[in-house]
């Protein structure tokens, strides 16, 4: 006697089903996604912690080797040069400054170093070369050229970090980078210059770049230029306070584009989460290195 079809082995789902179980998965990607992306912002932001840590370990061994640490810039314009290119050394990148520092045939130099705007092919490959601690992966990966000044065809590397001035605008400037108007690499701070206690200071923090302005020459040009001050520096105070999220307009201020708040490097190596609803004069006092005010909780 033959035995009857086993037809419930053969059946398929049926369009329901189908539809049934990919209505469950698409709830299941719907809860985990955030939970991943809460994840990947938590490892960007520990980069960007290690990434101002390191600058701060070059800032204090600078201050070791030179009895100060490194002025802001050595002028203003295309050619000069900032604190980072000096900071290369520290940062186990000598090659680099070597290549600045060294001269080259029919390549003008400006204060001590081949200008930024020579076509040599080894300086054109020091401008560009890409160094990971300058940049925060929660803005952006390596492989960035941002335009020396507006309308140039000269690029460099930018950089998600600055320089702090202080909570002034006016020269000289109140902060461990001091903007002057003239003999500028002479305009130096030392740790005993910091009266405000250098755990109470600020040194280096995450620049605002407003969303959609990566590489502008303006708020995101090349770091080792001095031509664009928002490129190299930025100032914190009432006037400048941190940046509430990335759409808002640059103006000289401080911001990340981790949710909630900016991180900085203190002058004592420090490295810290401030929160964007600080305001702008609890700032002021944690840039300003010589005060003398109480600073109030961070928390």
């Amino acid at each position: 006697m033959r035995s009857s079809p086993r037809r419930d082995r053969d059946r398929g789902f049926t369009l329901i089903e189908l539809l049934v179980v990919i209505a469950i998965i698409a709830i299941l990607i719907g809860l985990l996604l955030p939970a991943v992306q809460k994840i990947r912002e938590a490892a960007n932001r520990m980069s960007c912690q290690n990434n101002l840590k390191q600058l701060g370990l070059a800032m204090h061994n600078y201050h070791d080797t030179n009895g100060a640490f490194p002025y802001l810039r050595s002028g203003g314009g295309q050619n000069r040069h900032t604190w980072a290119l000096i900071l290369m050394p520290y940062l186990e990148q000598d090659n680099l400054l070597r290549v600045y520092k060294t001269p080259i045939t029919g390549t003008n130099m400006t204060d001590g170093m081949n200008n930024h705007t020579s076509t040599d092919p080894a300086m054109v490959a020091a401008r560009q070369a890409q160094i990971k601690t300058f940049f925060c992966p929660s803005r952006r990966g390596t492989g960035s050229l941002s335009p020396i000044t507006t309308g140039s065809t000269v690029t460099g590397m930018p950089s998600d970090y600055a320089a702090c001035t202080g909570d002034t605008n006016v020269a000289p400037t109140t902060g461990v980078f001091q903007l002057v108007n003239s003999n500028h690499m002479t305009a130096l701070t030392t740790f005993s210059g910091i009266f405000d206690g250098t755990s109470n200071t600020l040194m280096i923090g995450e620049k605002h770049v407003q969303l959609g302005k990566i590489n502008d020459p303006i708020q995101d040009g090349m770091i080792m230029s001095g031509s664009e001050q928002q490129t190299y520096y930025r100032r914190a105070g009432a006037s400048w306070p941190l940046a509430i999220n990335s759409s808002v307009a640059a103006n000289s201020q401080f911001g990340s584009w981790h949710p909630g708040v900016c991180q900085f490097v203190f002058a004592d190596g420090s490295v810290r989460a401030v929160k964007n609803s600080t305001p702008g004069t609890t700032l002021g006092l944690l840039a300003n290195i010589r005060d003398g005010l109480t600073i109030p909780s961070l928390d």
